[in-house]
């Protein structure tokens, strides 16, 4: 509810008033260039023409996570008096997901916004968010611990700007949609050291919307 909320708020600031709106959503697939595979999601968007062949959008995407191995880290015994031995190594993974938050200009061509068949293309700006995890395989934790001040998780804020192209075919009962999109970070915040030093990051995104919209007023 957070994050339809803050969608909700984002359309209302980048979009003029209008008295026509158009709202859906539909399934994305996230590809980040040279890093792991393809992130699946969902979307949801706001639409508000100015025009028949001019629009304003806000668009929020989700995404499941995903995760790699991340080499190795060594626990150390709680009680090095007690325990043998007193170092262990064991496999670490990590895992990563987007949440995504954009909005732009749409340019409509052939029979435009309201009708029929068309494609369009624009730019957009995107506020990026990823959450990193760092786990272990399983260990006694009454024998052994993590070393003290080590981080398993971090966050990292992004900044994008975007292009974008698409097709879609109004009808009768609605609009269904096809577009892709490709973004570049211009500014990455990384929370911590487990943010900084990942290998699942990627300052380039290919993203695949399918989807279905109806204007409600």
């Amino acid at each position: 509810m957070k994050k339809i909320f803050s969608l909700l708020i984002f359309a209302g600031l980048v979009i003029p008033a209008s008295a026509q709106v158009a709202v859906g959503g539909g399934a994305s697939l996230l590809k980040s260039f040279g890093s792991t595979p393809a992130y699946g999601g969902m979307h949801l968007l706001v639409e508000v023409p100015t025009d028949d062949q001019t629009s304003y959008y806000g668009k929020l995407g989700i995404f499941l996570k995903n995760k790699q191995d991340d080499g190795t880290v060594s626990v150390e015994a709680i009680d090095p008096s007690v325990t043998f031995p007193v170092i262990q190594v064991i496999n670490k993974m990590e895992t990563f997901n987007y949440t995504t938050l954009e909005g732009g200009r749409r340019y409509y061509f052939g029979n435009g916004y309201d009708y029929g068949f068309s494609a369009y293309g624009g730019t957009h700006f995107m506020l990026a968010f990823n959450r990193v995890t760092q786990s272990t395989d399983a260990f006694d934790d009454t024998k052994y611990r993590l070393p003290d001040g080590a981080e398993t998780q971090g966050n990292i804020f992004n900044l994008a700007l975007g292009l974008s192209g698409g097709v879609k075919n109004t009808f009768t009962f609605g609009t269904l949609y096809f577009d892709v999109s490709l973004d570049y970070f211009l500014a990455s915040i990384p929370s911590n050291s487990v943010a900084q030093n990942t290998g699942m990051y990627s300052p380039l995104l290919f993203t695949f919307s399918l989807g279905y919209k109806k204007d409600i007023f």
